[in-house]
């Protein structure tokens, strides 16, 4: 089986070191990526500055991580990893992904301090090593629906079994902040959530929940957005408003601000605000692999009411082992649950708004409204990996992505930065991403 167990980490402490109590390992990815569109960069998480448009790129997948671990005694065991990939500063300057404190009650029990990967996914412990998994990267449709990498705070393990049956609960709490190139932060607070994994046989099932809330920063550290797009014209026309405009754009009368001519502006602009909103993530997945035919699926569910929309995605990946080679197939598919709030405009500003949309020959959408985020899109996975040498595996993969049209209006997906041209559920055709990746452990 490709999947590892989990990966020791590299010591971060000074302690005294014994050869035998001491281990070290490490993994990489060299990966070139490429669009089929000048336009289209696509991106591998959605903290990078930009992407791999029609050209080979290096650093969208390449990573390097070094791991370590070191026994303290039988019960307590310090471990780190130190990850280098590209980052929201466009470098690689090494991060401390993991660095915890592990204690072993016993056997069965195992409790975690400080920092490691967030169990939010079924392939999150180990997403970073990417020759433990069939495919070139997790499908982009639904790990990016939580780029949430790490948790600073604590967890439980408890192992056990009854007769064939091996189970596994996990429990956990704490916190994570994301950076981006703009400056700005997404920080996850008060997560806790529990994962409960049975295996039967070449059968594993794992179902996960986490509850928890999310608020994003600019880089002065406001929370975001601080203005409310209204939607008044066909095409995603509308304005811009802020509470603090001093008279609100179009009103009838000077001095008018947006609260007096819309109603429910204020609860509006609330709701769109991510300040300790909701960010609740359920999560379902189902893996046969029985060393020569895998098949696994994952589907989840995200609950993050404000600007950005709540969520479902899924996916269903199929492979068969022949010798070294391994070719797969696989099939995800994302969108967003798009919540579309009516604004109450006054008589005297809604006349004021239709005229100005009469005189520019723009075509009403009727009562203004808001809505959050929009995203709807399927992917078409096709790959072969090549295990050509102990520890070392080729792959190639190629993904058709249709961003599709929403209900709530045209995207442009999940997983690319549209440099030019029309939002890319608008064009009517795949985005094609391929990928050429060497992937090592060590």
């Amino acid at each position: 089986m490709f999947k590892t167990s989990m990966i020791t980490t590299l010591l971060c402490c000074a302690i005294p070191v014994s050869a035998s109590d001491f281990s070290f390992s490490g993994f990489g990815t060299i990966s070139a990526v490429k669009t089929n569109n000048e336009n289209v960069e696509f991106i591998q998480n959605n903290r990078l500055p930009n992407g791999s448009a029609d050209s080979w790129e290096y650093d969208n997948d390449t990573v390097l991580g070094l791991q370590a671990a070191y026994n303290i005694s039988k019960q307590f065991k310090v471990v780190g990893q130190l990850l280098s990939r590209r980052n929201h500063r466009n470098n690689y300057e090494p991060s401390l992904d993991w660095g915890y404190l592990n204690y072993k009650h016993n056997n069965n029990l195992n409790f975690r301090f400080g920092r490691f990967i967030s169990p939010v996914f079924y392939a999150s412990d180990y997403r970073n090593v990417n020759y433990s998994n069939v495919w070139v990267r997790p499908p982009i449709d639904l790990y990016s629906q939580a780029t949430i990498n790490n948790i600073d705070g604590a967890d439980l393990v408890y192992k056990n079994f009854i007769g064939d049956y091996t189970y596994q609960i996990q429990a956990y709490l704490g916190r994570y902040t994301l950076p981006f190139p703009n400056g700005g932060e997404l920080e996850f607070h008060h997560m806790a959530g529990v994962n409960a994994t049975i295996e039967i046989d070449s059968l594993s099932l794992r179902a996960g929940y986490m509850n928890g809330d999310h608020s994003y920063f600019s880089k002065d550290g406001v929370a975001q957005p601080t203005t409310l797009w209204m939607n008044v014209a066909q095409g995603g026309l509308g304005l811009n408003l802020s509470p603090l405009d001093a008279t609100c754009p179009l009103a009838p009368a000077q001095g008018l601000k947006c609260a007096d001519v819309i109603a429910n502006f204020n609860s509006t602009l609330d709701f769109s605000t991510r300040h300790h909103k909701a960010f609740d993530l359920t999560n379902l997945a189902a893996v046969y692999d029985d060393g020569s035919f895998l098949l696994q699926a994952e589907l989840m569910h995200r609950k993050s009411a404000s600007s950005l929309a709540d969520a479902k995605a899924a996916y269903i990946i199929s492979g068969y082992r022949w010798n070294s080679l391994t070719p797969y197939v696989g099939f995800s598919a994302s969108e967003t649950l798009t919540d579309k709030i009516y604004l109450q405009t006054s008589s005297a500003y809604q006349q004021v708004i239709d005229a100005v949309l009469q005189a520019n020959n723009l075509v009403s959408v009727g009562q203004p409204y808001f809505q959050n985020s929009v995203t709807k899109q399927n992917t078409v996975t096709a790959g072969i990996r090549w295990d050509f040498y102990q520890g070392f595996a080729l792959k190639m993969q190629v993904d058709q992505v249709r961003p599709l049209r929403h209900k709530a209006g045209p995207n442009d997906g999940n997983g690319f930065m549209r440099k030019a041209g029309p939002q890319l559920s608008e064009l009517g055709k795949n985005i094609v991403v391929s990928t050429i990746s060497i992937d090592f452990i060590f």
